[in-house]
């Protein structure tokens, strides 16, 4: 089975670079693009931390087709969740080439108001 079969699931990444436009308040605002592809979400932790009252903390490992560029400062929409990347993304160029895929570390953070 070639890794292409596992990766069915649509997804969009929000590519996030650095313009130099800022708000009034002097923070960098980041350029935007979306490009679309498909992916395999799977969770390795959860969380909700009892000093954060109702917040829940996920995270998740996310494998897309090799070569797809994420950064670090990327985040990944998968249906209605958004995802933000955590550390630098993983090209798995190891093993049989069958199995090549880049592989990141999504979080999402939910609060009491969010729906599931």
């Amino acid at each position: 089975m070639s890794i292409a079969t596992l990766l069915n699931t649509p997804c969009t990444i929000v590519r996030r670079s650095e313009d130099g436009t800022v708000d009034s308040y002097g923070n960098e605002i980041p350029d935007e693009t979306l490009a679309t592809s498909t992916c395999s979400l799977q969770q390795t932790r959860r969380d909700e931390p009892s000093s954060a009252g109702e917040v829940s903390v996920t995270t998740w490992t996310l494998f897309l087709p090799t070569g797809t560029p994420l950064d670090t400062n990327d985040g990944v929409l998968i249906g209605d969740a958004e995802y933000e990347v955590i550390g630098q993304p993983w090209d798995a160029t190891e093993g049989s080439p069958a199995i090549h895929h880049v592989e990141a570390t999504v979080r999402k953070v939910a609060g009491a108001s969010d729906v599931s």
